[in-house]
């Protein structure tokens, strides 16, 4: 290990000179790495660790065109204490979708002491081991915003393999999380998630869940969207008048008409958007002045 270090603060320390005296000839390196020489491959990783930004997108742009490779001294840096090599390192194995780096990168996600680390759950969703599920669900409930919005990405694309992990958490889950998986099932879109769903059209993330419904499409959810327009909350009442056009039946037309008269525009405009689905025909709200506008149409 002190060797490695050693290594690495020569390359740090010789990187800037090379740069000036053009000595630094990353191409025949990498030309060297993609031929599978081992000490050639640990020294392109190494120089992943430079805070240059410029160079450092170059020297990454190289690692994942030389790809395979690369993989054993990517492992290996994989703890580096370096932030930047650590985050190209992630990122890199990610692009490469190097099943082997699940565990380092499940660790990397649990360290609320690393900055930037919703790269590795960035990374996991392109993986795609299923061994990188459970983890993600968990990212769900992380104080970090940018951990929970990759961790949400990454779980959609799991997608139908994603399902039962997600609905296991969602019986025990809090607000926080239980509003990233009922987002992340509202995605992938399996009806599986319906009866779970319907559960929740009480609870504090109702909102959430009626965005889910309309993007399962099935008409069962219909009765709990028709009761979600009278909800106090406006945002609420816009996700069910949003919802219901893509499943509602005519028994959804009478009261997406009184929420036609709504107080706040967007559940006007919503309305009348779902009523034109449902009816065939356009119909008008008023805007924020009280003039009668058609919603334009956001189904294209």
């Amino acid at each position: 290990m002190r060797r490695q270090i050693l290594i690495l603060m020569a390359l740090l320390l010789l990187l800037p000179a090379c740069q000036k005296q053009g000595t630094l000839d990353l191409d025949g390196l990498a030309g060297q790495a993609r031929g599978g020489d081992a000490a050639a491959c640990r020294e392109l990783v190494a120089l992943l660790a430079t805070p240059d930004t410029a160079l450092g997108d170059r020297i990454y742009a190289m690692v994942i065109q030389v790809g395979e490779p690369l993989i054993p001294a990517l492992l290996a840096q994989l703890t580096t204490t370096n932030a930047d090599q650590r985050e190209r390192v992630a990122a890199a194995l990610g692009n490469l979708k190097a099943a082997q780096a699940v565990p380092g990168l499940v660790a990397i996600l649990a360290d609320s002491n690393l900055k930037r680390r919703y790269i590795a759950a960035w990374a996991l969703g392109e993986i795609g081991a299923a061994e990188g599920i459970t983890p993600l669900i968990a990212a769900l409930d992380d104080d970090n915003d940018q951990v929970r919005r990759h961790a949400t990405r990454s779980l959609i694309k799991f997608n139908q393999s994603a399902v039962l992990p997600l609905l296991t958490a969602l019986s025990g889950a809090n607000q926080r999380p239980a509003a990233g998986i009922v987002r992340v099932l509202g995605d992938i879109g399996d009806r599986r998630a319906l009866e779970p769903l319907l559960q929740r059209v009480d609870g504090e993330i109702r909102g959430e869940v009626f965005l889910a419904l309309g993007k399962l499409r099935d008409p069962r959810a219909e009765s709990a969207l028709i009761t979600g327009l009278a909800d106090s909350d406006w945002q609420v009442r816009m996700n069910a008048a949003m919802a219901l056009g893509p499943i509602g039946t005519p028994k959804s037309i009478p009261p997406l008409t009184v929420t036609l008269d709504d107080d706040v525009m967007v559940v006007r405009e919503w309305s009348a958007r779902s009523l034109s689905m449902l009816t065939g025909h356009e119909v008008e709200y008023r805007d924020a002045t009280g003039v009668l506008v058609a919603p334009y149409n956001v189904y294209h």
